[in-house]
């Protein structure tokens, strides 16, 4: 077979082919072509990751401490199979919380924009099904993970408020995601020309649960800001599965999911909307996740959320009833 620096890729031009070939790579290390087609997150690493720009994926490897990556899915299975709904496990219709994916560390090869490449670690995510690698579903994701990062930034703007002059602030971060087209590859079993994948520029060794079943490490900062983004969309939104790295006080996250009631299809939306209970079925749900996820309230969740008592207790919350997520009793 032709060697794959010494001719383009479908689609990639050969001016980044022709540079490529200073990488130290083998030929045969480089396996994928993609364009990057949806890239809505506003970060100073995203400069390397625009729309439209082409990049080379090499250095495809599982890691070991990533494992936990695909443990939602994994849990969603096992509860569709058993019938056990303690853990509330968002279901295959409400969310991709469930969607079946694989994950690879790979080495992204990208543009410099002085004639180069510049090599960046990455976290490269390929659906299962065929049909949640096409692009609607895949910038779904993109979208889902970029307001979660918005989200962050609020958060981040009230803890600085918080702490005044100190200019050791924590903050929360979200790796910066993008949803690329595979222009080309040479192994349909990791993905084939025409799929849709999810990019993100990541480097880790191995990753944390900081939010996830509830019995996890309690750290405050994961934990208001999983209550801050309940309280603060209303008890509309509430993000799931808070994983990624602690880098010094700040905490990196890593492919976090938001369950909306936009997850929902117009069946169920008129469901809930003709519900007669105390509120929604939707809200319901996510005001049981909550407290099972979020075992106690921290200082931190006082300064947004006064209203809210700490401790075991959950009773009152911060929004109006009822139209909070959270309240209930």
């Amino acid at each position: 077979s032709p060697s794959l620096l010494a001719t383009s890729f479908g689609g990639v031009s050969e001016v980044f082919c022709h540079a490529s070939r200073s990488i130290r790579y083998n030929e045969e290390d480089v396996q994928l072509a993609l364009r990057v087609v949806y890239a809505p997150m506003e970060d100073a690493s995203a400069e390397f990751l625009k729309m439209g720009q082409e990049v080379l994926i090499a250095g495809i490897k599982k890691v070991q401490g990533w494992d936990p990556l695909t443990w939602r899915q994994e849990r969603v299975a096992r509860q569709q199979v058993t019938g056990q709904t303690s853990q509330l496990w968002p279901s295959l219709s409400e969310s991709r919380f469930g969607r079946a994916h694989r994950a690879w560390s790979v080495e992204i090869l990208a543009s410099d924009g002085r004639g180069g490449v510049r090599n960046l670690p990455g976290l490269l995510q390929v659906a299962h099904a065929r049909k949640d690698r096409e692009l609607d579903k895949v910038k779904g994701a993109v979208q889902e993970i970029s307001t979660v990062a918005n989200y962050a930034r609020r958060f981040n703007h009230h803890v600085a408020e918080l702490a005044g002059e100190d200019p050791d602030v924590p903050a929360i971060r979200v790796a910066t995601t993008v949803a690329c087209f595979v222009l080309d590859g040479v192994n349909p079993e990791i993905a084939d020309a025409g799929d849709t994948l999810l990019l993100t520029l990541f480097d880790a060794k191995n990753l944390t649960k900081f939010v996830f079943e509830g019995a996890e490490d309690f750290l405050e900062l994961p934990q208001a800001f999983f209550h801050f983004v309940l309280w603060s969309s209303g008890g509309k939104e509430l993000v799931a599965d808070l994983q990624g790295i602690q880098q010094e006080r700040d905490l990196l996250l890593v492919d976090p999911v938001l369950l909306t009631t936009g997850d929902l299809d117009i069946s169920e939306l008129l469901s809930l909307a003709t519900s007669t209970g105390t509120g929604s079925d939707f809200q319901t749900c996510n005001r049981k996740r909550f407290n099972l996820w979020h075992p106690r309230c921290a200082q931190l969740c006082q300064s947004f959320d006064p209203q809210r008592r700490g401790g075991n207790t959950r009773r009152a919350c911060g929004v109006p009833l009822p139209n909070c997520g959270v309240g209930g009793g």
